[in-house]
């Protein structure tokens, strides 16, 4: 098992096909970023299904393996993302 941080920049017309897959396997942070722990085999299927949804020579989904989750520290400024009201 590893961490990941996964971030996307997709068309719109993509969005939530993406969200509604990368759900399936992280917990959702914000917008377009995920996180959560994975194992290989949950890994490859996570890449095999958004390879299906995502446009490669427009899309861009970026993936930070970490090897825990206690090897970083987060904060943010602003509004909090639980609060945002206009996610796709």
């Amino acid at each position: 098992m590893r961490y990941y941080i996964v971030v996307y920049d997709v068309n719109e017309k993509r969005v939530k096909k993406v969200h509604d897959v990368l759900r399936q396997y992280l917990q959702w942070r914000q917008r377009s970023v995920f996180e959560g722990w994975l194992g290989r085999n949950e890994m490859a299927e996570l890449k095999r299904k958004l390879s299906r949804v995502i446009k490669e020579e427009e899309d861009s989904v970026l993936f930070y393996s970490l090897p825990d989750d206690k090897c970083f520290t987060t904060f943010h400024l602003g509004k909090p993302a639980e609060e945002f009201d206009n996610v796709i």
